[in-house]
């Protein structure tokens, strides 16, 4: 089955200093990809996060740190995915729109994570439709 989701994984640099990490570059986006919004969720034990999709957004994220199980339905195909991200995954999740998305802590540390989106937020209009999965 083609993915209808993506895991690109990216290099991490490291030195006595510490790490670097480049989630995502101008040079990997498609030419039609733009981003509108970065933002950082910091999530506690048993919390949930997302469990909606988008129609017309575009979404990336990468765990910083912690631990969280997510949930992916595709839902032009039905498929439901489940897998676990944490900061050593070294990958960003690319979410594209009509994939309904969760997020969930189950460990007792908060997971931090970073989210880039395609489509600024707008309270008018969210592009955001709820469906529990998680």
């Amino acid at each position: 089955m083609e993915n209808w989701y993506e895991l690109i994984h990216f290099q991490t640099y490291g030195d006595k200093r510490g790490s670097l990490k480049k989630l995502l570059m101008k040079s990997k986006l498609k030419e039609d990809e733009k981003i509108e919004e970065i933002y950082v969720l910091f999530s506690n034990q048993g919390s949930v996060r997302g469990n909606h999709y988008h129609k017309e957004t575009l979404e990336y994220f990468s765990v910083i740190s912690g631990k969280a199980r997510v949930a992916l339905r595709n839902l032009d195909t039905g498929a439901f995915e489940e897998i676990i991200m944490s900061a050593n995954n070294n990958v960003i999740l690319k979410v594209p729109p009509y994939v309904v998305h969760a997020f969930k802590n189950e460990e007792e540390e908060p997971f931090i994570m970073l989210a880039i989106s395609s489509k600024e937020y707008n309270k008018d209009d969210t592009d955001t439709f709820p469906m529990i999965i998680i």
